[in-house]
């Protein structure tokens, strides 16, 4: 989808996504005829995913927590659900995959520790980064979180793989377990 902005003075126009929460965007693409119309919620969600993708591509090291915090925020923040997702790396931290295992409800998500493992050993990682998101907007992790997080590392540390660090995404705000002593 190609995306321009027709006019940098163009005003705002007020569009409604799919709660019916209206928000004003300038960003025009093009149609299947060639005209510029205003992006919908979804195009507008698709682009930014695409953008995240060509910044955080396949092969990109995990050098340094920040890293981590900013590349699950840029997956995670927006989803209304919690999703627990997981970046299988490899021995020097690069990204081999980024999979998003289990999606739950509004305040939880059940994860099977042994589907995280499949992957992990389908993929030859050497360490992981867990992350999950938090739709309340609360960073904090709970107990829930901790004791997953505990228990993923046990299994990993049975198959010399590190479990490096849990980052919670809470909004655009994020918390790392291992920076917490967590993990």
């Amino acid at each position: 989808m190609s995306t321009h902005n027709a006019n940098n003075a163009a005003p705002k126009t007020w569009v409604n996504n799919a709660n019916n929460v209206s928000f004003f965007t300038t960003l025009h693409v093009r149609d299947a005829a060639g005209n510029f119309t205003m992006a919908s919620e979804s195009q507008i969600l698709s682009e930014a995913a695409r953008a995240v993708e060509y910044r955080y591509p396949v092969g990109v090291s995990f050098s340094c927590q920040k890293v981590a915090e900013e590349y699950f925020r840029a997956k995670l923040a927006g989803c209304e659900r919690e999703v627990f997702a997981v970046a299988f790396l490899t021995n020097q931290h690069v990204l081999i995959e980024y999979r998003e295992l289990f999606a739950g409800t509004i305040n939880c998500v059940e994860i099977k520790p042994r589907e995280i493992v499949k992957v992990a050993m389908s993929l030859n990682a050497a360490a992981v980064i867990l992350s999950h998101n938090h739709p309340s907007y609360s960073p904090e992790p709970s107990r829930a979180d901790i004791d997953i997080t505990r228990r993923i590392r046990g299994v990993f540390d049975e198959l010399d793989v590190r479990v490096l660090d849990h980052i919670i995404v809470a909004g655009n705000s994020c918390i790392s377990m291992a920076a917490r002593g967590l993990i």
